[in-house]
């Protein structure tokens, strides 16, 4: 798999605070701390962005002859996607992203 590589600058402090945190957290080195927060970062931001899309289609079909898209169809859809989205962040893990 190709990679890139990146140049970052970052705080101080928020250097020192990732520095301790690979060191308690069980990580291999700081890199793997960065790959795995931008990860995590991906999957909230996706999430989020689904949980707005799902609440701005909630009550859109009321009175057409769909089934009505309820607050328990919205939660059902979400709850499955998120379901993927753990998929989704063990296939980053398995690929080195």
């Amino acid at each position: 798999m190709a990679t890139k590589l990146v140049n970052v600058r970052l705080p101080e402090a928020l250097y020192k605070e990732g520095k301790k945190l690979t060191k308690s957290k069980g990580y291999a080195n700081f890199q793997e701390f960065i790959k795995d927060s931008i990860r995590h970062q991906i999957a909230n931001l996706k999430k989020e962005s689904w949980e707005h899309t799902l609440n701005k289609l909630y009550g859109s079909t009321k009175g057409k002859k769909h089934k009505p898209f309820t607050r328990k169809v919205r939660d059902k859809i979400a709850e499955e996607h998120f379901k993927n989205l753990d998929k989704q962040e063990a296939l980053f893990k398995e690929f080195g992203l």
